[in-house]
Formats: C-alpha cells, structure tokens, sequence
C-alpha cells in the first residue's frame, strides 16, 4: 500500500517538528540549576500549533484530490438537434 503526502503537508510537518525541537532546547535553557528535561508538553504544543497552521494557510489551498472524476469532455449541446422544422402554412 502507497500512502502519497503532498509535498506542501511534509514541508508543514518538517517545520513544525523543527520549531518543536527549538522550544525544547529554549525551554532546557531557561530553568534555573542544573540543566533539566526540557518543557516536553510545550514543545508538542508548540509543534502542533505550527502545523496546524501552516497546514491550514498553506495545505488546504493547494492540494487536489486525485481521485477525482473528470467532468465530460465535451459539453452537452443546450438544445436538442433531433426535431425537422415543420414547413411554413402556404396562404391559399
């Protein structure tokens, strides 16, 4: 089974598990003491917050989905060719 992600969703993804990686590094930084463990719970939220919406601005308005049907080739004609005209009425 192929799974296809659209090249704008990975790109998403990426970014937010970047900005994610950052504000653990920031956040292992920040507190006093000895280096701890880093604000984890944070860092998820700040990764998801970014793919949320960079997927949303970003995502939605550029993927297709490609199972889609295509419509006719050629469009219907809007008035039938099938009736003769009828001959006009001759004046006697």
């Amino acid at each position: 089974m192929t799974v296809h992600i659209p090249s704008v969703g990975a790109a998403a993804f990426v970014m937010s598990v970047l900005v994610a990686y950052f504000v653990f590094k920031a956040s292992r930084r920040t507190h006093p003491g000895p280096p701890g463990a880093g604000d984890l719970v944070g860092a998820i939220t700040a990764g998801a917050a970014v793919f949320a919406v960079l997927y949303t601005l970003l995502g939605t308005s550029l993927t297709t989905d490609p199972t889609r049907e295509a419509g006719p080739a050629e469009p219907a004609p809007p008035v039938s060719n099938t009736t003769t005209p009828t001959p006009a009425p001759t004046a006697n």
